[in-house]
């Protein structure tokens, strides 16, 4: 194996659709990094889950945020309030004000979080499991589209990689079926990631950029990023090696 690059930044999304948490290490399973969304925002007069990429209605959910609090629960923060843990009182009613209809945060039933009688979110996509973004892609659209800003935040990416010196253009899509190797946890690359609408949403600091989908539409089949998966347990740290 040949080292790509390192680790630069590790992200985790305890609520889906909303902005996550950037974390110095990241504990990481078969399924995942441990904590990655957990729970949804759902619309509670239809029980649907948050589409910002297709519904304008839910455009503002990125400026809401998510965090893991010490004890292991998850915290929401609705602009301009406080941090308030899923189940307090008051945050179904923060965040209706905020959306305009009545919105609230329901668990997936793969959370383990919850009883019999708790109500889910319904799964509008299938989990994947870690999704790695390279630097050598955002550089790349960058160089396609250089007036506009490819933030990897745009991508929600787990990882996302420094790549090395000549490691050019989308590259991890090359790496479809070869093995991975983040830190001490083994990896295989299993699937291009598949970009939708939520790439040229504004959020804090973007501009709402329709150029930045049209573009990996154009250059990479709509395809920016992949999705490994672990072989085993273990924990990722910022500065760790990737080696493929």
């Amino acid at each position: 194996m040949r080292q790509i690059g390192s680790i630069g930044e590790l992200w985790r999304y305890p609520v889906s659709s909303v902005a996550g948490e950037r974390l110095d290490h990241a504990e990481v399973s078969v399924d995942g990094v441990v904590g990655d969304r957990r729970f949804a925002l759902v619309e509670v007069a239809t029980g649907t889950v948050a589409h910002p990429e297709r519904d304008q209605r839910w455009h503002k959910a990125i400026f809401v945020k998510s965090r893991t609090a010490a004890a292991g629960g998850v915290e929401v923060q609705v602009p301009d309030q406080d941090w308030l843990a899923i189940g307090a009182p008051h945050l179904t009613s923060l965040l209706s004000a905020f959306f305009g209809f009545e919105v609230t945060v329901r668990p997936y039933e793969r959370s383990g979080y919850g009883t019999a009688e708790t109500e889910f979110a319904v799964n509008r996509y299938d989990v994947a499991p870690l999704h790695l973004l390279t630097s050598a892609s955002v550089e790349y659209l960058k160089s396609i589209h250089p007036d506009g800003d490819p933030d990897c935040r745009r991508f929600r990416p787990n990882i996302f990689v420094k790549s090395d010196i000549g490691i050019k253009g989308f590259a991890e899509l090359d790496w479809i079926g070869r093995p991975l190797r983040l830190g001490a946890v083994s990896n295989a690359v299993v699937a291009p990631t598949k970009r939708c609408g939520f790439t040229i949403i504004a959020q804090e600091g973007l501009e709402n950029d329709p150029e930045i989908l049209r573009n990996v539409i154009r250059y990479g089949n709509r395809n920016m990023g992949v999705y490994c998966r672990p072989a085993h347990r273990g924990i990722l740290r910022v500065g760790d090696p990737v080696l493929l």
